[in-house]
Formats: structure tokens, sequence, C-alpha cells
């Protein structure tokens, strides 16, 4: 019997938000990564000295995030 495995694509969100350029802003769809995952990722980052900026405001299944320093 051939038993079929679907595979996961595990994304590294704090490695994509460090992957920003300072002063730089992107999009990201809920799709891609669930805005739970970002808003924790951030939060961890701000606490190590990064600083960044998340919003959905105005958005439609995206979060907008700018990193600052």
């Amino acid at each position: 019997m051939d038993t079929r495995i679907k595979t996961i694509k595990k994304v590294d969100v704090q490695s994509t938000l460090l992957s920003i350029p300072v002063g730089g802003e992107v999009t990201i769809k809920n799709k891609q990564v669930k805005s739970s995952s970002i808003r924790s990722a951030i939060r961890v980052l701000n606490q190590r000295g990064y600083r960044f900026e998340s919003s959905e405001k105005g958005l439609i299944d995206e979060v907008r995030i700018r990193r600052i320093s």
C-alpha cells in the first residue's frame, strides 16, 4: 500500500523580517504567513534591539511591515 504524505513548508518569520532593509516596507499576505505569527516575531525582535512596526489598517488579508532600525 502506497501512503502519500503532504510535505509541510514552514516559513522562518524572524529571518524573513530581518531580510527587510532598514527603512524598508513590505506587505505580506495572510496566506503566506499569519498576522499573529508576524506580530509575535516582531515582539521578539523588538526585545532583541531591532525596531519593527506592523499594521493591518486599511488592508484586507495583508499585513504591512516597516523596519525602523
